[in-house]
């Protein structure tokens, strides 16, 4: 058994990967990017997540994937970039009101898939991998 924090980071990846691609399979008409439905996803339900270096760490691709699927949701409204205040590097990226319809979309989307995928996993493997979860996110935050 693979035992590192970059193993389990990969399988989250590849986890968010497929979310992606059966979501654009499922959802043709809104004409988004894996990579898109990612961003969108992950600032729905991160909202401390905000610069798209904390992107590009999360999703695993490049910085310039990153910057062209943020210009393509501002050219569609769903967000908006802010520069930061004391470091104009640093872009801050936001959700838009006008994102909030398919941010619905997804997250009904995704409940369908959650269902589907984890239909037979045990209430007592998901409580498990849970608990797993939280200490090693414990650990790190007594280790910062």
């Amino acid at each position: 058994m693979k035992t590192n924090i970059e193993t389990m980071l990969e399988y989250f990846i590849q986890i968010r990967k497929c979310y992606a691609n059966i979501l654009n399979k499922r959802l043709k008409d809104i004409k988004l990017s894996p990579n898109e439905i990612n961003i969108l996803i992950l600032l729905s339900n991160n909202p401390t997540i905000t610069t798209s270096s904390q992107l590009n760490v999360l999703l695993g691709v490049s910085k310039g994937l990153i910057s062209r699927s943020i210009d393509s949701l501002m050219k569609k409204g769903w967000i908006r970039c802010e520069n930061d205040v004391s470091d104009r590097r640093v872009l801050h990226i936001y959700l838009t009101s006008e994102s909030s319809e398919v941010i619905k979309v997804l997250k009904s989307e995704i409940q369908k898939i959650n269902h589907d995928v984890l239909a037979d996993i045990s209430e007592e493997e998901m409580k498990a991998m849970e608990m797993t979860m939280s200490k090693i996110i414990q650990r790190f935050k007594e280790n910062q």
